[in-house]
């Protein structure tokens, strides 16, 4: 039994691959940055678990049962995800033949993952908290049981205890970013997660943590000469899973037209991923070919937001990014889903990036986070 561990996992910018990377095989480009979800836990020689939010404001506690590793913990629903975490490594590594022991949870998460609270409500900075929560919590929660999993074991065990606690299975490039860090990444085939019967057992948990899965990975760090600015919009907010169910509309209403544009879409993103390896690799002359397929991706998704009639790409956006890219900015996006939550861009030099900040401070709709690109996925 170790006496206290720790794990932190970190947030992510997806760049490249917003809304078509749900779709198998289409690429996606996803980086880490320096600011983390940590949890710590203590053990506990009672059936039991506690977890402790202290953000939140929110501890609850319940029973363990030693021979499964399932949970009678009942709390609010946004403890859901950390409670599902920590009971899926449980059972995991009950499955393994571990013994298990009780443990006081705690989690804290690094000030730029929430920037403001409006009207009494936290407002999340859309850097990937959930993921980054599921992954700290079941690295720590097997490390204080002294099982050895391998990333790939840990990776398979979150993208499970997120798809069960927020019942919808996406396409996982978020918790594969909390894993391995900044990666080219195309997602699992569903079917892995919802072949998962209802009350399943255990070992039906462990063989499909066995089983190779068919997603693929690449590690790809930022060119050197990149350097990134995000900000958020205060006050406004994007509802991922309300735009992504409306663009599933979409898809179902006018099947056609929608996989014709996610193959264009998918097509600008292969090369923007392919120039991008390039310049990583030294080539500045691919800086051009990056630019003119990263453009093209990005008027692609804010044509499938005006089709699906979502705003991934609000017309007043469309006017900063542009107004971004005539100060400082090479290019400029709404990431992940799109919306109000953030904008991010990228600059090629220290003196570019002074330009496009000086420019973002007279937006007052725009709070600039520090933040710094990562490379590396979970610690513990």
């Amino acid at each position: 039994m170790a006496e206290e561990t720790e794990a932190s996992a970190p947030g992510k910018i997806l760049w490249i691959g917003g809304y078509s990377v749900l779709e198998r095989t289409n690429v996606s480009y996803v980086t880490t940055v320096k600011s983390y979800v940590h949890v710590n836990i203590k053990p506990s020689g009672e059936n039991s678990v506690e977890l402790n939010v202290p953000q939140f404001d929110m501890n609850v506690r319940g029973g363990m049962d030693p021979s499964s590793g399932k949970l009678a913990v009942q709390g609010p629903k946004e403890l859901t995800l950390l409670k599902t975490s920590v009971e899926i490594a449980l059972r995991y590594a009950s499955a393994t033949g571990e013994r298990l022991h009780g443990m006081l949870v705690n989690t804290k998460n690094d000030k730029e993952f929430s920037y403001a609270i409006t009207g009494g409500r936290i407002v999340k900075s859309g850097l990937g908290s959930s993921a980054a929560l599921t992954v700290a919590a079941i690295a720590c929660t097997l490390k204080s049981l002294e099982v050895k999993a391998s990333r790939d074991r840990i990776h398979k065990l979150a993208q499970i205890a997120h798809s069960i606690a927020t019942g919808k299975v996406g396409s996982g490039f978020d918790i594969a970013a909390a894993c391995y860090g900044s990666i080219v990444y195309t997602r699992y085939s569903p079917e892995l997660i919802r072949s998962l019967p209802e009350g399943f057992s255990n070992s039906e948990l462990l063989r499909l943590v066995k089983k190779k899965w068919d997603y693929t990975l690449e590690r790809l760090q930022f060119p050197e000469d990149f350097r990134m600015t995000f900000a958020n919009f205060i006050g406004e907010s994007m509802n991922t899973a309300s735009s992504v169910g409306t663009v599933a509309g979409f898809k179902q209403s006018q099947p056609e037209k929608y996989n014709e544009l996610i193959k264009e879409l998918n097509q600008a993103n292969i090369e923007a991923v392919d120039a991008l390896k390039k310049i990583s690799g030294g080539d500045e002359g691919a800086t051009a070919s990056f630019r003119e397929a990263f453009e093209r991706g990005r008027s692609l998704t804010k044509e499938l937001g005006r089709l699906s009639k979502v705003g991934i790409e609000p017309d007043d956006c469309s006017a900063l990014i542009d107004e971004s890219e005539k100060n400082g900015a090479l290019v400029a996006k709404l990431p992940g889903a799109g919306g109000k939550d953030s904008v991010v861009a990228i600059s090629t030099s220290r003196e570019d990036q002074g330009v496009l900040k000086k420019f973002w401070k007279t937006r007052k709709e725009l709070d600039i986070l520090r933040l710094e690109m990562g490379k590396k996925g979970f610690t513990m």
